[in-house]
């Protein structure tokens, strides 16, 4: 009976803890991670005129509000260096809410669509490469890493709130989170020794555009067609978003100001073709800074793998590559990540998650937290081209320095070269002793006068640079393809 008594009262006391008006934002829960030393955002809801006091025990400090005449509050915290678990309480007038369990350390957003949702434990008939050992090694990172994954509907009008909690590392999280935010979190855990909550909303076949709203679309500086193709696509019920706004209503808007690090992005298959995504994709990255309001965070983002599309021998998915690297002279602080020896020829999900999460780790330790990685990590660009004559073309690549590597020794797969009549045709090529000049030539190319590399939608394109950087794809010409 006093045990029965007991829980009535825990039961009773819990209830009270929450009830009356206050309200603090889904996202601010047990097991949540704030970004550490900095100034944090905590909101909410409660009763208009009242006082509301937020109180955190890694400082013994409290702050206090009073909330405005629409019902919405709003501080900011100081957090303290990396550590937990601490405790954070919010009360107004009789009113209390506690949450347990919180650490400071670093905070990733994670967006894009399919290839950035896939989760550890895979798609039906598509695996995740080292899902096995990461799922078994999940529960070692319970007090490193936490996740808040948001599965919101499509919403054709802003909302204030998302249902989603944070959650501790586990066999089970891990197995239904992002592959590569998941092996990204880890990964920077355990390279800074802190904890790290990665914010989950990716949308599997989504466009650019439900990530923005129509107001940065139009700010873009894309053209009165290009914004009519835009229009001229119609949101179908039950299928995935394509339409502007969709995504940002429901699960941007709602987080907006969490304080966080930087963005992850891994997007454009929906997208591909589409000659002004390199606008849209500033726009997007300027709005979700705007509305962050915490300057130029890092914006991490992955080019378009290899795959068939339809016609391997197609030349539009590296040519939507070409598209997105040039978002790299638009928006400051973005940094992009090959994923060139990564694809599959039959698959748009390919399953090294773990490769493109490890190139946008390096990324983040180098140009974020200022680690010094001891090699050249920027993507290589055509440097020289000499046409010589025997028949071969002699390439260089900028960034390069006795580091070149193909998977296959010296023989390199994805050259091709073309002569006076446009016509390319598949080359061989091999580097060089030196480990940075490439030598191409081709039987049927005698007199060469262009050269590519990577340029088709699936070639097995197989160069790389030390420890592992994909070549990405490029090309001596500019002729329409």
């Amino acid at each position: 009976m006093k045990r029965i008594l007991l829980s009535l009262a825990l039961l009773l006391s819990a209830t009270a803890l929450f009830a009356g008006n206050l309200r603090v934002a889904h996202i601010f829960s047990d097991h949540m991670v704030l970004q550490r030393e900095t100034t944090a955002p905590v909101w909410g809801w409660g009763d208009p005129g009242k006082t509301v006091l937020v109180e955190t025990s890694w400082d013994g400090k409290t702050v206090q509000t009073k909330v405005a005449k629409d019902g919405t509050w709003r501080v900011d915290v100081v957090t303290g260096k990396a550590g937990g678990p601490f405790v954070m309480t919010v009360r107004s007038g009789r009113e209390a809410v506690s949450f347990g369990d919180v650490l400071l350390g670093e905070v990733w957003v994670c967006s894009g669509q399919s290839n950035m949702e896939m989760p550890v434990g895979g798609f039906g008939f598509q695996e995740v490469a080292g899902a096995r050992e990461a799922i078994l090694k999940a529960g070692t990172y319970a007090n490193k890493v936490r996740v808040f994954n948001i599965k919101t509907p499509k919403c054709k009008e802003p909302i204030d709130d998302v249902d989603a909690t944070w959650t501790r590392a586990s066999a089970g999280v891990c197995a239904g989170t992002s592959a590569v935010g998941w092996f990204f979190a880890t990964g920077l855990a355990d390279n800074l020794d802190v904890p790290v909550g990665i914010v989950v909303n990716p949308w599997g076949g989504s466009r650019i555009e439900p990530w923005m709203t129509n107001e940065a679309i139009n700010a873009s500086g894309i053209t009165a067609e290009e914004r009519a193709a835009i229009d001229a696509i119609q949101d179908v019920p039950d299928r995935w978003p394509e339409t502007p706004e969709l995504i940002w209503n429901g699960r941007m808007a709602p987080i907006a100001g969490y304080a966080a690090k930087g963005f992850l992005w891994y997007q454009g298959c929906s997208n591909i073709g589409q000659n002004c995504y390199d606008k849209l994709q500033t726009a997007m990255v300027k709005l979700w800074r705007d509305r962050w309001g915490r300057g130029d965070m890092p914006f991490i983002f992955a080019l378009l793998a290899p795959y068939e599309h339809g016609d391997p021998n197609g030349r539009w998915r590296p040519q939507f590559v070409e598209t997105q690297l040039r978002s790299l002279k638009t928006i400051p602080n973005s940094y992009a990540v090959s994923t060139e020896t990564w694809g599959n020829k039959v698959t748009v999900h390919p399953s090294q998650k773990q490769e493109v999460a490890g190139m946008m780790l390096l990324r983040a330790l180098q140009s974020v937290y200022g680690q010094n990685l001891n090699f050249d990590i920027e993507l290589p660009e055509f440097k020289s081209i000499e046409y010589m004559e025997d028949g071969r073309v002699k390439v260089l690549l900028t960034h390069v320095w006795s580091n070149l590597q193909s998977i296959s020794a010296r023989s390199i797969v994805g050259f091709e070269l073309a002569g006076e009549d446009r016509q390319f045709h598949l080359a061989e090529a091999e580097v060089d002793w030196d480990g940075q000049t490439i030598y191409v030539k081709c039987p049927e190319v005698p007199k060469p006068v262009a050269v590519r590399y990577g340029f088709r939608n699936w070639m097995g394109a197989n160069l790389e640079k030390t420890p592992g950087i994909p070549v990405p794809p490029l090309r001596s010409d500019d002729w329409n393809l």
